[in-house]
């Protein structure tokens, strides 16, 4: 696949330096199809090769480009081999230049590789319009049309279904479309590209797509701006037949993604149920101080203050009151990088690290991706619910997930995992 810029560069390098490690190769018409001497890729070279001239013509006539053009294939024995011979990561494939990078015997790989480069060669710039990579993996999906099994309009209209298929504008505007693909884990942007571009190609056919596709505007290549096309899409996405079982797999695969899609389009603020009156809210920095190992923590004018230089959890239970169904409000700075916690009992744990995580007992029990501790954060609202049997976790104001909970009552206790930092406030509302 394509990445961002700097990832790109770093592709292009490994492309390389394959080529002293693929010294084996077989020339077909439009390939130089490349491996390693004695590895297993080789022993499929003739299989890769025929596969490759079959997709490379599918993919020119789809396009409606002239069938020609030189291009290099390496194959590997699996991702694994992929990985380590080129120094990647979390690619399954990927393409540089005239040449793509696969592992063998995976027929859709190598099809969605190749459109990359084929694009690349053979479509002509059409206009200074900004294309991010929403488009090129949404062309190499639209082209293959049915990825992983199912046709790619299902998948957006499994998206749609559930209201939770984003504006065009956000996808194919976003200013590093990998960066906002990585902040919505297991949401499949690939096939929504997919199905909107080939939602393009059905409508208006390759050569006003391909325009648009590099760069010129929607109303010169379609005669209408892309609010319409994107309205003309919906619409047909809703006509689009999601059968049972299609929708039954989607969703296993995609269940989570869409409801965080939901998540993440939702306004900021928390409920009036939660909020309640001022009043109803009870300091707890007056508590007596319990900790839990061997951190320093101390009560000063702006809070409670921790420190730590143990690489370890350190923790904090605030006085002896137990606490059933309510809703804990903490304001924690953090001068530098620190995950925090707050929790109910060692069964409720909210933490918040590379992800937001409840933990029960020393394990992990619920993950969402929505919220996390990373360098630039300096002050974080976090609030923990547990009320009708659920564990909720509000970082900021918005709710970043929710969970099944374990009901004993308990204290309030707050945590931080090496370093310092100031629990402003840390107040609890009974519910």
């Amino acid at each position: 696949m394509l990445r961002t810029l700097f990832a790109v560069l770093t592709l292009v390098c490994a492309a390389l330096a394959q080529e002293s490690t693929h010294t084996a190769f077989l020339a077909t018409k439009h390939f130089d199809v490349r491996y390693k001497p004695l590895s297993r890729a080789g022993a499929f070279v003739e299989r890769e090769a025929a596969r490759a001239e079959r997709d490379h013509a599918e993919i020119c006539a789809a396009l409606g480009v002239e069938p020609k053009g030189r291009y290099q294939l390496f194959l590997y024995d699996d991702v694994d081999d992929l990985s380590a011979t080129t120094g990647t990561s979390g690619t399954g494939g990927f393409s540089a230049g005239d040449a793509s990078h696969i592992p063998v015997n995976n027929d859709q790989t190598r099809f969605h590789e190749l459109v990359h480069i084929i694009a690349l060669a053979r479509l002509e710039k059409a206009g200074n319009e900004a294309r991010n990579l929403f488009f090129a993996e949404g062309l190499a999906n639209a082209l293959l049309e049915h990825v992983h099994g199912v046709p790619v309009h299902s998948v957006a209209r499994f998206y749609l279904e559930r209201k939770a298929l984003p504006p065009l504008a956000e996808m194919a505007g976003a200013a590093d479309f990998y960066a906002w693909l990585g902040a919505r884990p297991g949401f499949n942007a690939y096939d929504i590209a997919g199905s909107y571009l080939r939602f393009l190609l059905d409508t208006y056919g390759a050569k006003k797509t391909t325009r648009y596709y590099m760069g010129a505007t929607a109303s010169a290549a379609f005669g209408a701006d892309e609010s319409k096309l994107e309205k003309a899409w919906r619409e047909a996405l809703a006509r689009f037949e999601l059968r049972p079982e299609v929708a039954a797999l989607l969703e296993e695969r995609h269940g989570a993604s869409a409801q965080m899609t939901l998540d993440l389009a939702q306004p900021a603020g928390l409920p009036a149920e939660l909020l309640g009156a001022p009043v109803d809210w009870v300091s707890l920095l007056d508590q007596k101080l319990q900790p839990q190992n061997g951190a320093e923590w101390k009560r000063t004018k702006d809070g409670i203050v921790g420190k730590s230089a143990l690489g370890e959890w350190s923790i904090c239970e605030l006085g002896s009151e137990l606490y059933g169904d309510c809703a804990i409000r903490a304001i924690i700075h953090t001068p530098h990088y620190s995950p925090l916690m707050v929790r109910l009992s060692a069964a409720n744990q909210g933490l918040l690290v590379n992800g937001t995580f409840v933990y029960r007992n020393g394990e992990s029990h619920a993950f969402s991706a929505l919220a996390s501790m990373d360098g630039a954060r300096r002050k974080t609202d976090f609030v923990l619910v547990r009320r009708a049997g659920k564990i909720e976790i509000w970082i900021d104001e918005r709710r970043v997930l929710a969970t099944d909970a374990e009901n004993t009552p308990s204290t309030v206790g707050i945590g931080f995992h090496q370093g310092e930092v100031r629990f402003e406030s840390v107040r609890v509302r009974r519910l």
